[in-house]
């Protein structure tokens, strides 16, 4: 078995394995990892405007909607109103930073997936 299907393999089982709140701290650590990609292909003038841009771009969006898209609003009252809202707002800024191929909206994305991230990592043991 090759170390790429070995590492495959490790994280199909740590995600198939993985508790709910462990899934979205996954989720935040991918959108974080797409933002930080994007932001390096935007800020060069030869990779401004090719597609690996849009594509991390578009990643970070999907996975921004899934965890919109999973918000108990009955439950969650309140918090989940404003996690809509900043989900949002991430989202309005993954989509400027597309049109506009700058790197400043993904920097706005970043401040707050990272922000929630690190409130997640507090509550979800390691």
């Amino acid at each position: 078995m090759s170390y790429a299907t070995a590492a495959a393999a490790y994280k199909q089982n740590a995600i198939l394995t993985a508790s709910p709140e462990k899934l979205v701290v996954l989720l935040y650590d991918g959108a974080i990892r797409h933002l930080e990609r994007s932001k390096l292909l935007l800020a060069d003038q030869k990779t401004q405007k090719a597609a690996p841009a849009g594509e991390s771009l578009g990643k970070a969006m999907a996975i921004v909607g899934e965890l919109r898209s999973v918000l108990d609003r009955s439950a969650g009252g309140e918090i989940a109103g404003n996690l809509d809202s900043l989900y949002g707002f991430c989202t309005d800024q993954i989509l400027a930073a597309n049109l506009e191929r700058r790197t400043e909206p993904v920097d706005h994305a970043l401040r707050v997936l990272r922000t929630l991230k690190e409130a997640w990592d507090a509550i979800v043991p390691h």
